[in-house]
């Protein structure tokens, strides 16, 4: 599929590896601040997050960063024709060579996860699932110099890996304060997990989301927090 619409705009994803997935929509629907006014997206591919939350928070400038050549390319056509586009930018760039003269109020990214072994066969969805480009060390790295005192960092990544970013965004003082599993179904594993960090050690709110009740049927928690996206919600 070369586009996916939403309610208030369009995906068009010709020439990106990565196609709209409910990953991406989860993040974009979960992550929060308070009123934020920055807000930066770590490897934004199609630029879906980062018009999820341009539409979410209408005072917020939105940063968003991508180094595969193609996917880029999606990105600023997105940006571009979207109602928000006076408050997108979309940056082609390697995030460690990034340097803003601000911080952010919302760090949000959807990292890469496969392992190197898993390779799949087309080269760009190598670098969008892989750590070879930017492992998770890479990325905390990034977030705890452009993370703003008061800031999130909001995360999307499969369940088996959360203990490693938890370890490594505790020893740059990122705190975990907010956490949700997710589940295909009630009976399904839990495979990805939903983190939000801040640099203010408090207390841990976790929840739990089930996507669907049964095939195609979605459970009233998944519509409630989509239904400002999806067109058929």
């Amino acid at each position: 599929m070369s586009e996916f619409k939403f309610k208030k705009f369009d995906i068009r994803q010709t020439n990106s590896a990565m196609k709209v997935g409910t990953d991406g929509v989860l993040l974009g629907a979960w992550a929060y601040a308070t009123q934020p006014n920055r807000i930066l997206d770590i490897g934004t591919g199609t630029g879906l997050v980062a018009m999820m939350l341009a539409q979410r928070f209408p005072n917020a400038h939105v940063d968003a960063v991508e180094i595969d050549d193609s996917a880029i390319i999606d990105a600023k056509y997105n940006f571009t024709n979207s109602s928000f586009s006076s408050r997108l930018i979309a940056h082609h760039l390697r995030i460690q060579s990034f340097e803003p003269k601000i911080k952010y109020d919302l760090i949000v990214s959807n990292p890469p996860y496969f392992e190197r072994s898993l390779k799949p066969e087309k080269e760009g969805r190598v670098a969008a699932r892989h750590d070879a480009l930017l492992s998770f060390k890479e990325l905390i790295d990034v977030v705890s110099r452009l993370l703003g005192p008061t800031g999130n960092c909001d995360f999307i990544i499969p369940a088996n890996r959360q203990e490693e970013l938890i370890t490594l965004a505790k020893k740059h003082k990122l705190y975990l304060s907010r956490k949700t599993t997710v589940r295909g179904q009630n009976e399904s594993p839990v495979k990805r997990v939903l983190l939000s960090f801040t640099q203010e050690d408090s207390p841990l709110s976790s929840t739990e989301l089930v996507i669907e009740k049964r095939r195609h049927e979605y459970t009233e928690a998944y519509i409630n927090l989509t239904k400002d996206f999806y067109l058929k919600m």
